[in-house]
């Protein structure tokens, strides 16, 4: 008697801890029913892959000679499409065309065309917003009145901020600097002979839609 007395008891407290143990670390704990948000973290994506498109109003920022005056800080508008890959890291790479358009007095019209790859540094500070900083290099053209007039390279700087509206949309906010180089030619109207400059330097903010891939 004395022995099943001993057995009952052990049994009761093998069951009790056996009890407190399912209450802690329940069997059923999967990564879909975690409430502490594991499951963001076990399934949180290596690459982020992002297709965005970008309106882009802004000014030129160098002096642009014209045979009726020198122009700077001109307004425009502008726009910009293109691909991003953001890794798990924080870094990642861009690849991006932008065409801007502004407009001087008497008719005068200059588009600024660029395309090239950006080095970006980034990623989630909070679950559903994204920062990234990028430094930028690639092709870029002028033209004036339609008319592709020079080629040259461009530079581009930028940092921006997106929130994410669910897991394939998103919205983003930004500022850029883009400064374009070209060949001398001073035969050209908007150089002045005198005060030549080689390029045009343009500030843009950048709104736009995210597809999150």
């Amino acid at each position: 008697m004395k022995h099943l007395k001993v057995t009952i008891i052990l049994l009761s407290a093998l069951t009790w801890q056996t009890a407190q143990a399912q209450d802690i670390f329940p069997d059923s704990i999967e990564v879909g029913d975690n409430p502490l948000g594991f499951e963001t973290l076990q399934k949180e994506k290596n690459v982020e892959h992002t297709i965005f498109a970008n309106y882009m109003p802004g000014w030129i920022t160098s002096k642009v000679y014209t045979p009726h005056g020198n122009h700077s800080w001109q307004g425009g508008q502008g726009y910009e499409v293109g691909y991003r890959c953001l890794f798990h890291g924080g870094y990642g790479f861009r690849l991006s065309y932008s065409h801007s358009e502004t407009t001087f007095p008497y008719g005068y019209e200059l588009g600024l065309n660029f395309a090239g790859a950006s080095f970006i540094y980034g990623g989630h500070f909070a679950p559903q917003w994204i920062f990234t900083s990028e430094i930028g290099l690639g092709y870029a053209n002028y033209t004036d009145a339609g008319s592709k007039m020079k080629d040259g390279f461009g530079t581009r700087y930028a940092l921006g901020m997106e929130y994410m509206l669910g897991s394939a949309i998103g919205i983003g906010l930004g500022l850029s600097y883009q400064a374009s180089t070209f060949s001398k030619d001073k035969n050209n109207g908007y150089y002045d002979s005198d005060k030549y400059v080689n390029g045009f330097n343009r500030l843009s903010v950048n709104v736009g839609l995210r597809l999150y891939l």
